[in-house]
């Protein structure tokens, strides 16, 4: 049976990189990622971003008894990945998407791009690594690995994940989830969020028509991306939780329509104007008001 991640229908095939390789990472250690997604019913807008959504810490303890913990880099990031990998426990590193072959047609070989991984597994010798990105399980070698593990200024944040307690299942790992949901609503913006974005909205267009198209890739990913995969997400794990059905419709609807404002501006900075965002603007306001009175009438 199709997983209603790997639906091929999906607004967003790739939300972000953190949360994807989560996603990633708990169907390679055969748990269900669904649970940890009521995170995402707290997003808000941060003046210049949607907030950039990722699971926390404590619900992964919570859900699956998984440590996050950060792995303090005092050798080669090679060495340290080594010694986590051999005890079984995955490592969280930001690397250079420019060696990662997943990414080929957009940042292998081609660009600079800071993105993360997963190290399942390597061999030093062979210069082989086992890993995740993106949700997706690959392996690279040779120049790729010499590369990804190269002499850099700096070194990256690296984190390591171990196991601390015993991962729900079936009933009691829905339940827990349903908690969390309530939780998080507790948590949730003050005001609608996508009313603040509109409000923010006419500076943020003066400043994509100053700017290249390259600008309005990294302000849409921050933005309509964001709001449009969180949401996507959340109605995705409102239909697995069993939550109300018009909440999950609106969190569609919500997705949906970002993914269309975000074409429209595009088209606009390619034509050096912008037509009226009030229809989509409307649309997505309307369903997030939908979607969160529809929680929290029922777990707020």
């Amino acid at each position: 049976m199709l997983h209603p991640l790997d639906g091929p229908d999906r607004d967003w095939a790739e939300t972000n990189c953190y949360t994807d390789l989560w996603i990633g990472l708990l169907r390679a250690l055969g748990m269900e990622p669904m649970a940890v997604l009521a995170f995402t019913a707290a997003q808000d807008f941060e003046g210049d971003q949607f907030t950039f959504f990722k699971p926390p810490p404590e619900d992964l303890r919570r859900l699956y008894g998984l440590e996050v913990q950060e792995l303090a880099l005092y050798d080669r990031v090679e060495a340290h990945a080594g010694v986590q990998a051999a005890r079984g426990r995955p490592v969280l590193v930001e690397v250079d998407g420019f060696h990662l072959p997943d990414t080929r047609g957009t940042s292998y070989r081609a660009q600079h791009v800071k993105t993360t991984i997963a190290i399942l597994g390597l061999d030093a010798g062979a210069r082989r690594l086992d890993y995740i990105h993106n949700a997706g399980r690959f392996t690279l070698e040779g120049e790729d690995y010499d590369g990804l593990f190269g002499p850099a200024p700096l070194f990256p944040y690296a984190e390591f994940v171990k196991r601390s307690g015993p991962a729900l299942k079936g009933a009691a790992l829905m339940e827990a989830s349903r908690g969390l949901l309530s939780r998080h609503l507790r948590h949730r913006p003050a005001e609608n969020p996508i009313a603040a974005f509109r409000a923010a909205l006419p500076e943020q267009l003066e400043a994509l028509l100053a700017r290249p198209m390259d600008y309005f890739h990294l302000y849409a990913f921050n933005t309509l991306r964001q709001v449009g995969a969180n949401f996507e997400l959340l109605g995705l794990y409102l239909r697995w939780v069993g939550g109300p059905a018009d909440a999950a419709e609106s969190c569609a609807t919500l997705s949906a329509t970002a993914k269309a404002l975000q074409f429209q501006l595009a088209r606009g900075v390619n034509r050096r104007r912008f037509g009226d965002c009030a229809a989509p603007l409307d649309a997505m306001e309307r369903a997030y008001g939908t979607a969160l009175g529809a929680l929290i009438r029922r777990y707020g």
